[in-house]
């Protein structure tokens, strides 16, 4: 009788144990997503299941869970790694508006797996739907903004009109900013032009809220005329322009949202088939845009 308790408690200690190793590994090391869309076509498919390395940019973590009983913003930190972002990079953040657009928040529930297009402290443009990075054309899938730069029909309702959805901007998905990456510390000059792009970011790291009134900001009673960033900002990208909520649309992303960078496909599936994509199976994920 000794004999076979003394065997169940080995087995409940082996079971104890190993999900004990699971969780520290997905906290700390690697997790992993299956993808529904096709926004990051041709790198990642729907059906693909990918594997996310948190290692890289160090895991982040949570001061406290008092934001699952009152709902405030998730105060994060992040352990620290062996890698900084990049631009090419494809990352896993969280959706930045888990309520109504009007403000960022983090979404808890809901994962989107983009590119880097841009990192704190680039100059970011789309001019003729081309991605120009501090002046310079070549990330991303070009294949596609060439595509949009030739193209001369009429674009698919709900795509035209960008990001910060301002009509004095005149933003678009064909010429976009440019759009100034801030990085943490950074200072900027805040006018009636740039509280129209830079409004919702502020108003997430501050509170601020900000107005114009007879050409000039204010908060409260308060003339604003620079504003001290607190945290690094990202512009996220999918491969596939014509179809991707992105960026483009959501704004920048801030540094906390990053979970960690897809690094391997390692398995794959056709969504609709259920058949398995071997040929897809342990495919690395490029920093390039691999076009077929």
């Amino acid at each position: 009788m000794k004999k076979i308790i003394k065997n169940i408690l080995q087995y409940i200690a082996v079971i104890v144990i190993s999900l004990v190793i699971a969780i520290l590994l997905r906290l700390f090391v690697v997790d992993f997503y299956s993808i529904p869309s096709d926004s990051m076509q041709p790198t990642i498919e729907p059906g693909d299941f990918i594997m996310v390395n948190k290692l890289s940019f160090g895991a982040r973590m949570y001061k406290n869970f008092d934001f699952l009983k009152d709902r405030t913003e998730p105060e994060t930190y992040r352990i620290k790694g062996f890698s900084k972002i990049h631009n090419g990079d494809v990352l896993v953040f969280n959706f930045p508006y888990s309520g109504g657009w009007d403000r960022i928040s983090m979404h808890l529930s809901r994962f989107y797996v983009k590119r880097c297009i841009g990192i704190p402290g680039d100059s970011l443009q789309i001019k003729g739907g081309f991605y120009e990075i501090n002046g310079r054309r070549g990330i991303g899938n070009l294949n596609d903004q060439e595509m949009l730069s030739n193209y001369r029909g009429e674009y698919p309702q709900g795509i035209y009109n960008t990001y910060p959805f301002d009509y004095r901007l005149g933003w678009n998905f064909i010429n976009f900013g440019p759009l100034y990456l801030p990085r943490k510390g950074d200072t900027l000059p805040i006018d009636t032009s740039a509280v129209q792009i830079y409004y919702k970011m502020i108003k997430y790291e501050s509170g601020l809220n900000l107005q114009e009134r007879e050409g000039q900001v204010w908060c409260g009673d308060s003339l604003v005329e620079r504003y001290t960033f607190r945290t690094n900002w990202y512009f996220m990208g999918g491969d596939n322009m014509w179809n991707s909520q992105d960026s483009r649309y959501l704004g920048p992303i801030p540094e906390e949202f990053i979970i960690g960078k897809a690094t391997l496909i390692l398995t794959a599936k056709d969504p609709e088939t259920k058949a398995y994509r071997w040929r897809r199976f342990f495919t690395r994920i490029r920093k390039e845009v691999k076009n077929r």
